[in-house]
Formats: structure tokens, sequence, C-alpha cells
């Protein structure tokens, strides 16, 4: 995976360092407050890779919340770019994620910490804005996740697994490094 990111870097294309903060959003235990950083690497004006790794918690009542790591992989096409890797595109993705995930106010006599592991993948439409070496952008679209809940209750190991269709949106921020 590095090597594609220098091999890209190599070409003399762009790269964006990106940052994204998420301090406001949060509506219950679906969307978490979250950091994330981030480089995409353009391979010519109208393509590039992007990997992004964000720390996630959610915020509870209890004295444990949940919280963790997740990585995203999205490859980048650029719809008729007025800059190299500028303008509207559309991007197929990759994620993976692990939560610690809290036991409640009262966890019952034993259990101990659950986790969780999450794998999703889908597609983003989005548009990234050039500001002299400033950008921003803003995307969304439809991810199918599949998770696996694991832990332990009175010496007893479970798994439950699910899968659904969810949305993966954003905003990122990000200084342009070198210009195509």
């Amino acid at each position: 995976m590095l090597w594609l990111l220098l091999v890209g870097a190599a070409t003399g294309q762009t790269i964006t360092p990106k940052i994204s903060i998420n301090p406001l959003l949060h509506v219950g235990e679906l969307i978490p407050l979250s950091a994330t950083l981030g480089l995409e690497v353009g391979w010519n004006s109208r393509s590039s890779i992007q990997l992004l790794g964000s720390y996630r918690h959610f915020p509870a009542q209890d004295a444990e919340p949940s919280s963790g790591p997740k990585v995203y992989l999205d490859y980048r096409r650029y719809l008729h770019p007025p800059q190299p890797n500028v303008g509207l595109f559309l991007s197929p993705f990759v994620g993976v994620g692990h939560l610690r995930l809290g036991l409640g106010d009262l966890p019952p006599p034993g259990a101990t910490q659950r986790r969780r592991t999450e794998v999703e993948t889908g597609a983003l439409l989005g548009h990234q804005a050039l500001f002299s070496r400033l950008t921003a952008e803003v995307y969304a679209g439809p991810a199918y996740r599949w998770q696996i809940t694991s832990g332990s209750f009175n010496q007893s190991s479970y798994s439950d697994k699910k899968s659904f269709l969810w949305i993966r949106a954003g905003f990122t921020v990000g200084v342009r490094l070198t210009k195509g």
C-alpha cells in the first residue's frame, strides 16, 4: 500500500495531507465524535488514491464509552477536472475498523469488555475545491457494512454478526503540497 503512494508521489502529481474533525455531529450511537488524518496522492490529473485513518469516540452516559480506530482506502476518479485532482469525483472505497464497546451504567455480573470489527465497502460522490494550496471537500454515498460483535458473559463467549446498508459522508480540509 505504501509502495503505491510512493509511486504516485514520484510521478510529480498532487500530494495533499488532509484533516477532518467532527466535534459537533453526534446522533445517539449512530455518529461518533471523530478526528481523521489522511493523505491523497494523485496519479494523474483525473485519478488519485486516498488513505484516511480516524479515531472514533461514541459519547455515553456510562463510565465506558465505545471508541476505536478506522481506516479507509479510496480510489478517486475526477470527472472533467479544471485542475489536477479538483472538482466532482466518484470514489469506490473499503474501510476496516475496530471498536471497544462500553458495558453500560450497571454491567451485569460476569460481563467483560466487548469488541466490534467492521468492514465496509461502497461508493462516494463528492466535490473537492482548491483555493491556492488549501483544499476543501464534501462527499457522501452508500456503504454496505459487515460487523461482528464479540465478547463474553459469565465465562461464556458469544459472537453476533450483522450486515446492513449505511451512509458514509464527510468534510475534509487539506493543504496541497505539490501541484500537478
